[in-house]
């Protein structure tokens, strides 16, 4: 039965972490609050586009907060292993204070993807080093073993404790609010979420991290549920990935075919389960009766290496025709790490488990930064191919070309296309960062401004859509005095109804452009792209008043009423909502939503 910690053992635990990682602890709260901030942050109503840059803000700090935490630690532990004195270990801590700060105003996560990819590798490598960091001298093999198991227990224990205490005062808020009428909404829930995940679980996982790393190396406990775990979950379901691609791989070489996309995932997939399952299972190995664990060893990286070949193979059958983007270059950095691993399980009689974290760290660094890292590689590749197309008339050509311009900018920037035109991108890119506006509007300017000077057109291009919403200025209350009845239209189905004899049928043609018939002759025709376009031009132009939800707009009612008399009745049509999504410049690959009302009047 599980216990849950008491107010004493947690006020304990939390003076523990304070004295023990000061730094850490400040960068807890730093994350803690500026995510209650976000939470709470009015995102659309007045000052709204100052706030989507205090949104930014707060983003980038928890992003950082959160290196800063994973960097800080291992440095800890390392100084705490070596017994560095105190003046060292705060010199050591500041440096890194102050490379998260220059991080900090060098990374702009969330409006630059290659720094959004930046901050996922640190934070990957980051973790990896607080795993090894304790253990990097040469041997203590057990005890490296021994302190990631504790790592391991006590995250899954304060992932527990932290859903169990969410959960129980999640009920306590819904208790109040049904007792004593006190209004609480989504932001009272979510702040509640945000302190636990970002301020009781890190410092409960904290607390608990092993302080006698020497004990650790003559430890010999091994947790009877880890062996369960490994034996019949982690292994059987390496085994299903194992059968699952072992068939695949026979039934490429019989139809003689290219392996699909989603064999890396598979593969990769294997990959993890089996090398966490011999990690868990590891110190069993020299235990008598336990002899399977070196064979299970030796079977699983002998099937890696046919399986490592069809990965390869999977990611070339990508990169040969559409060059490499940061997902291709990342599981090339993979299947290469994958083999060089494999090799020495195999041939090695070492067997040093270190060497599986430490390899992944310094790999995962290469990738954040230098003319080899992910972003570098990623963009000199689509370049190349952009240049060797740009000025190509095949059709092939033409549809890509667009789709490769907004992959560069999106991912790099407007000014990577520099190269290809002598006008001077930064300073428009500049410009357009500089205005007033929404930044999925920003982007488009910068597609269209790239698009215009290249002189290339996307009107067969599908590669980017943009949700908007234009609501009847009166739709709120919708006026119906004056007509004599009201038909509700659905906006996915076609309706036929019959009025007074007059055989009323609604179709909509490719989702698209609506035709009412009113009898055998007369006609309402809507053209449902034609309103969104004008709307969205009209958006744009900033003529519209904006509501509180996300790129949505009011619009004047007399741009969606549309009326027609049949046989002394007034038939209109009154559009309350229009939602679509806006593909680049073309409305050939959009879809629309429409909430709609048929009212007659007898005149």
């Amino acid at each position: 039965m599980m216990k849950l910690p008491s107010i004493q053992h947690l006020y304990q635990g939390l003076l523990t972490v304070v004295k023990r990682f000061p730094v850490q602890f400040v960068f807890i709260i730093i994350a803690t609050v500026c995510w209650t901030n976000y939470i709470n942050l009015d995102r659309y109503g007045t000052g709204s586009m100052h706030n989507e840059y205090l949104q930014k803000i707060l983003v980038k700090a928890i992003l950082i907060s959160n290196l800063g935490l994973t960097l800080t630690l291992a440095l800890d532990l390392l100084a705490e292993k070596k017994a560095y004195k105190s003046g060292k270990k705060w010199l050591i801590r500041i440096l890194a204070v102050l490379s998260c700060l220059a991080l900090f105003f060098l990374l702009n996560p969330v409006d630059n993807f290659a720094d959004q990819l930046r901050i996922a590798l640190m934070a990957f490598a980051f973790h990896l080093f607080v795993a090894f960091s304790p253990f990097m001298d040469k041997g203590q093999i057990n005890g490296f073993w021994q302190f990631n198991k504790v790592l391991f227990l006590r995250f899954l224990t304060a992932a527990l404790y932290s859903i169990v205490l969410y959960g129980g005062l999640a009920i306590a808020l819904v208790a109040v609010d049904g007792l004593f009428n006190v209004a609480m909404n989504w932001k009272t829930y979510m702040s509640v979420f945000a302190i636990i995940a970002a301020g009781f679980s890190p410092v409960f996982f904290l607390a608990g991290i092993p302080t006698n790393f020497e004990q650790l190396e003559v430890e010999s406990s091994y947790p009877k549920g880890l062996k369960i775990f490994t034996q019949f979950v982690l292994i059987p379901l390496m085994t299903i990935y194992l059968a699952i691609l072992l068939f695949y791989e026979i039934k490429i070489m019989v139809s003689w075919s290219l392996p699909k996309g989603l064999v890396s995932s598979l593969i990769i997939g294997y990959a993890v389960f089996g090398i966490l399952s011999l990690l868990l299972i590891y110190p069993m190995k020299e235990q008598e009766g336990n002899s399977w664990i070196k064979l299970f060893s030796r079977f699983f990286y002998s099937m890696l290496i046919p399986l490592i070949l069809l990965l390869l193979l999977a990611v070339w059958k990508r990169v040969e025709p559409y060059g490499i983007t940061e997902s291709r270059y990342i599981l090339i950095l993979i299947a290469l790490w994958l083999t060089c691993i494999t090799t020495y399980f195999l041939f090695s009689k070492r067997q040093n488990i270190k060497l599986i974290p430490i390899s992944l760290a310094i790999l995962t660094m290469l990738a954040v930064y230098g003319p080899q890292s992910a972003s570098a590689v990623s963009k000199y590749s689509q370049i190349a191919r952009l240049k060797k197309i740009l000025y190509s008339k095949k059709l092939e050509d033409l549809n890509e070309k667009p789709s490769m311009v907004r992959y560069l900018i999106s991912k790099h920037g407007l000014s990577t296309l520099q190269r290809f035109t002598s006008k001077n991108l930064s300073n428009i890119e500049n410009a357009i960062d500089s205005k007033d506006d929404y930044q999925y509007i920003k982007d488009e300017m910068k597609v269209d401004s790239a698009f215009s000077i290249l002189k290339i057109s996307d009107k067969d291009i599908s590669s980017s859509s943009i949700e908007y919403t234009f609501v009847n200025a009166d739709n709120q209350f919708l006026t119906i005095s004056g007509f004599d009845y009201l038909l509700d239209i659905s906006s996915y189905e076609n309706t036929e109804k019959v009025f007074n004899g007059i055989k009323i049928k609604i179709n909509r043609t490719n989702n698209k452009d609506i035709m009412i018939n009113l009898g055998d002759t007369a006609k309402l025709a809507i053209n449902l792209p034609k309103i969104f376009e004008e709307s969205v031009a009209l958006a744009k132009a900033k003529k519209l008043k904006s509501t509180k939800d996300y790129n949505e707009f009011f619009i004047p009612a007399n741009k969606l009423i549309f009326s027609k008399i049949v046989r002394n009745y007034q038939f209109t049509y009154v559009i309350g909502k229009i939602r679509g999504y806006k593909t680049g410049n073309s409305l050939q690959n959009s879809w629309f939503d429409i909430e709609a009302h048929l009212l007659i009047k007898k005149l």
